[in-house]
């Protein structure tokens, strides 16, 4: 089935295909003759998996053109197992199923021309002993091991997301892989998250997402897939992931980490700031009109060693039934700035400017590091108070209120993992006794 998909019609083709796809014109129309052809399979996804059904293949295929002008599909295929010994189990989600797996490579990329249909299969990683066990059964359905993708369509390759979201799944506990560490769990990471409103304390996980990026490491803009993340329960950011394809079309990817005592701006630590800021926040205040809904994202985009935040802020119609989110601002923020414009252009060119509004990173992730912000932001009321400034008094006191809920949340957990310490030493205490006591000779 490798090739061209395409069938010469005679009339009893003509027939049967006019009944199969219920449309008499295909067995009695003048336009079509003998040499007439027609591509039965014109789902991409659907045909490789009829050429191939023990793959599993991305949902999200790609349009490449190439350097004559000619459209082709690009399809990552990949192969899994659960017998893998000495992995861990994650569960995957495709073709409408839940799967049990714990190995999982993307060693082939299918690519259909989208005018004719030519299907061909190219193994990309030969190093995988499933796809080489399914070439040595199919030896005709793959390309030649020494065939190159052409340069052409591999230079437009991206990092698939299906892939990439098992892979950032399991770094979350599994970037070290120290023995003491995985046992106690001193070391679990959680995805970032971010406040998609402007009154959400709680936020939601950040999704990952492609993006133009320079890492300190390249010398050149890729694009790429980037995910960043934070201890877990904690909002200062820890480390990111990044996945790109090379110069020589491989895929690749890496982890960027931040020392552990590094305090690096989250983003929900922004959005914190913003809430406080007056500048900002007056900005965004104008935004809030009757009948409107404010929408957030937020975008984190590494380069070099430095750590831009991009925010667009949306307004949302609600009197209309298929309301359109419109772009009403964009926040940017780098280190201790942060600006705020109308456009990404405008915001960046603040940034860089007198207009950058200066922020004040508090780390909150410790009972200490709380108690420090408290007794600070009780200086602050102090000092309103003097000023008779009753605006500042109540931002003031609102900041102070959150803290001490953030305290008094964080002592409970806290207490909690005390207790839980404490339960399981006794259990063990016990446990040995008992075991003492049965090999005593009386």
């Amino acid at each position: 089935m490798k090739g061209k998909l395409g069938l010469k019609l005679n009339f009893i083709d003509r027939l049967i295909l006019a009944i199969k796809e219920k449309d008499i014109n295909l067995a009695f129309s003048n336009n079509i003759t003998k040499d007439s052809k027609i591509l039965v399979n014109r789902n991409i996804i659907k045909r490789a998996k009829t050429i191939m059904p023990y793959l599993i293949y991305d949902s999200e295929p790609y349009l490449v053109i190439t350097d004559e002008g000619k459209m082709v599909w690009v399809i990552d295929a990949y192969t899994v197992t659960n017998k893998y010994p000495y992995s861990q189990m994650t569960t995957i989600e495709h073709d409408n199923t839940k799967e049990q797996i714990n190995y999982i490579r993307n060693s082939v990329k299918v690519l259909i021309d989208a005018y004719d249909g030519t299907t061909k299969f190219y193994i990309t990683d030969k190093a995988d002993p499933i796809v080489m066990a399914y070439r040595n059964i199919y030896p005709n359905l793959f390309e030649d091991l020494d065939t190159v993708i052409p340069q052409d369509i591999a230079k437009h390759f991206v990092y698939p997301k299906f892939l990439y979201n098992i892979q950032a799944s399991m770094l979350e506990r599994y970037h070290n892989v120290s023995t003491d560490i995985l046992y106690r769990s001193d070391d679990v990471w959680e995805t970032a998250k971010f406040s998609t409103t402007t009154s959400s304390s709680k936020g939601i996980k950040q999704e990952p997402y492609y993006t133009m990026l320079k890492t300190v490491d390249e010398d050149n803009m890729k694009l790429g897939l980037i995910l960043p993340y934070t201890q877990l329960d904690k909002q200062s950011l820890r480390a990111y992931l990044i996945g790109t394809y090379d110069n020589n079309n491989n895929a690749k990817l890496k982890l960027y980490k931040y020392p552990s005592d590094s305090n690096i701006l989250g983003p929900m630590q922004l959005n914190t700031l913003l809430e406080q800021d007056e500048t900002i926040s007056a900005e965004l205040e104008t935004l809030n009109v009757p009948g409107t809904r404010i929408i957030k994202n937020m975008i984190v985009v590494p380069i070099n060693n430095t750590i831009l935040y991009v925010e667009p802020i949306y307004q949302l119609s609600l009197n209309e039934a298929k309301s359109i989110p419109v772009l009403k601002k964009v926040v940017v923020a780098s280190s201790n700035k942060v600006a705020i414009d109308n456009t990404l252009e405008g915001a960046i060119k603040n940034l860089l400017s007198k207009s950058a509004v200066n922020i004040e990173v508090e780390n909150t992730d410790t009972i200490e590091d709380l108690v420090n912000a408290i007794i600070k932001a009780n200086t602050n009321l102090e000092n309103s108070n003097t000023n008779n400034d009753w605006e500042m008094i109540g931002k003031d006191m609102k900041k102070l209120q959150e803290l001490i809920n953030k305290l008094e949340i964080l002592m409970k957990e806290q207490e909690e993992k005390n207790k839980n310490s404490n339960t399981l030493t006794n259990t063990i205490d016990s446990n040995t006794i008992t075991n003492m006591v049965d090999q005593i000779d009386v």
